[in-house]
């Protein structure tokens, strides 16, 4: 049974352990992004989409924003802190856009005859090849994006290196797409950006130069951007 403490809060009746309702969460999450997080809505909006993309068959499989701005539980963790009903849903967007600009969710249109529905993605290898694939007309949007017997057209945010590199350097092929995901594992993703400014700035506009600007600083440090 559920206690509450002298200071009125709900006390925590403990794990069970094995429970058939287990979310598995990626290793990356506690190694890589939580020590990045400073935003509490950011966090609870993660946690909240690893819980509902447990329910589907893969951890590449999309949400629709509807699915994720009706949903219970994150409605009630983001009301904790005082927030209102109808300030919900911003508290969420805004949740879902660090995590954007962070480079951990894709967000894509899907485009029909009536209507246009927004989708999310957890950022990973498959779903960025899957984004880039349907970008370039290779192949069609997953079924569960269509609203009726034709794919949606399909246009999606992505990480801010990949939108660098489109906008300054050159089309964003599948290898390059690659090579930048690799790299934003190895660097921050601030030192790719800075790197493709400083391609740009010497008009060396390829992905092995920005390559060798990422090394010599990792080598040798950037105290003077840093």
């Amino acid at each position: 049974m559920t206690s509450r403490s002298v200071t009125g809060t709900r006390q925590f009746a403990g794990f069970i352990a094995h429970q058939g309702d287990d979310v598995a969460v990626p290793a990356a999450f506690f190694t890589e992004l939580l020590p990045e997080i400073s935003d509490i809505n950011e966090l609870r909006v993660f946690l909240a989409l690893i819980r509902l993309v447990s329910e589907e068959p893969a951890l590449e499989s999309p949400l629709p924003e509807t699915r994720i701005l009706q949903d219970r539980m994150l409605l009630e963790s983001v009301r904790v802190d005082g927030i209102t009903s109808r300030n919900a849903r911003q508290t969420i967007l805004h949740g879902l856009e660090l995590l954007i600009a962070r480079g951990a969710v894709l967000r894509v249109a899907a485009e029909s005859s009536d209507r246009l529905e927004t989708w999310y993605l957890f950022h990973t290898p498959v779903t960025r090849e899957l984004v880039e694939a349907i970008r370039r007309g290779a192949i069609s949007p997953p079924r569960s994006m269509w609203t009726d017997d034709q794919p949606p057209a399909l246009t999606a945010d992505l990480p801010t290196p990949f939108l660098l590199y489109e906008q300054n350097i050159g089309p964003l092929t599948p290898m390059v797409a690659d090579r930048i995901t690799r790299a934003m594992q190895e660097f921050p993703a601030a030192w790719i950006e800075d790197a493709i400014e400083e391609a740009v700035a010497y008009n060396r506009r390829n992905w092995k130069y920005i390559e060798r600007i990422l090394e010599s600083w990792m080598a040798q440090g950037r105290s003077e951007r840093s």
